[in-house]
């Protein structure tokens, strides 16, 4: 295995069907299925995504107890993910089966960016630059949003 594959963090996501979520990543983010391997039982146990550039790993839930976001109450996880377009990657995110948790906007930080709820539970965020800022600018504007937003 060429680990170099996998550079950065490689997030695995408990789902509760792998066939449903890989729909949903090839209809909302254009991944690629590169591999699948199944349980006699007809189980995904590993299926690996490529998105952007970057791996994302898969398995059916295997517990006796639900492991899932859904069937946890929610996870204070969230993956995030840059692309070219926020404002159509939202869309394609919603047209495939994803709950709007936060509509593209601009941010303090440079970004135009959205989130939402993918249909297995996960949070997703994503952005598009708009604007480079320096250490300086960024700090000065972050100051200024969390008066106003954070007291």
């Amino acid at each position: 295995m060429d680990t170099n594959e996998y550079a950065g963090i490689t997030p695995h996501l408990t789902v509760p069907s792998t066939d449903e979520a890989v729909e949903f990543y090839k209809a909302a983010f254009g991944a690629d299925e590169l591999i699948r391997n199944a349980s006699d039982d007809g189980r995904v146990f590993h299926c690996e995504l490529l998105i952007n550039g970057g791996r994302l790993l898969l398995h059916d839930d295997f517990s006796d107890d639900g492991q899932t976001p859904t069937a946890l109450g929610g996870s204070p996880v969230t993956l995030h993910l840059y692309v070219a377009d926020v404002d159509a990657a939202y869309q394609r995110c919603i047209e495939a089966g994803a709950e709007s948790l936060e509509p593209p906007e601009d941010t303090f930080w440079g970004d135009r960016y959205a989130q939402i709820k993918d249909p297995a539970g996960h949070q997703w965020s994503m952005g598009t630059r708009q604007e480079d800022l320096s250490l300086a600018e960024h700090e000065e504007r972050a100051d200024e949003w969390s008066r106003g937003h954070l007291g």
